[in-house]
């Protein structure tokens, strides 16, 4: 079936109903429309929703007018008159109530799914209340933790520290070491030498 779509005005007009009452309705998700991006409220309804709101109306208006009918006939005499005029405000009344009772049950469910959405709200809150106060907690547990580790990475750079010293120490004395040995050599060559050339002295002197 094919969708009809009705401004919210042309449906209230049809069933008797206020605008106020019609756009809660939408709202409330009794009747299916929407505010569209033209800024109007519109209602959809199918083709069979809609030839019988029209059979409705026309229904209606044809019952009010023998109405109408019948009470200008009692119009002719003075207590007829009385009667007509009591009667049609006794209808407008009665419209009246009817509208109202409308807009009222409107209201009530338009409440009641407020309600639902601030209760739904609430543990939303609650729950995201519950979620930041287990991550201040994680946060937390992962600060001292950091703490942890940064006092672990000072006492191990303090004794890399310390070590770097003695090696410096030790290659301080292996370098003093190797010029005490180089310098041992070098006495030694100077012995060899001046050994050598007396050797060569005497040997010159023996021939």
């Amino acid at each position: 079936m094919n969708d009809v779509k009705l401004k919210a005005s042309e449906y209230a007009s049809l069933t008797g109903l206020s605008i106020n009452t019609v756009k809660n309705r939408i709202r409330a998700g009794v009747l299916k429309g929407a505010k569209e991006e033209d800024g109007v409220w519109y209602v959809y309804l199918t083709k069979d929703e809609y030839e019988h709101l029209i059979r409705s109306k026309e229904s209606q208006e044809e019952s009010g007018k023998v109405l109408q009918s019948n009470l200008e006939g009692l119009r002719s005499t003075l207590e007829g008159n009385l009667i007509a005029t009591y009667m049609s405000a006794l209808m407008q009344k009665e419209q009246q109530k009817e509208q109202l009772l409308h807009e009222l049950s409107s209201l009530y469910t338009l409440l009641a799914i407020r309600e639902k959405e601030m209760e739904f709200m609430l543990k939303e809150q609650e729950r995201l209340k519950e979620r930041c106060s287990q991550l201040e907690e994680e946060n937390k547990r992962l600060l001292s933790l950091l703490e942890e580790r940064e006092g672990i990475i000072k006492e191990l750079e303090n004794q890399l520290r310390e070590k770097d010293y003695v090696i410096s120490q030790k290659e301080l004395e292996l370098q003093k070491v190797s010029l005490d040995k180089e310098r041992e050599l070098l006495n030694k060559e100077l012995e060899l030498t001046t050994l050598r050339r007396e050797l060569e002295r005497k040997k010159g002197r023996a021939e």
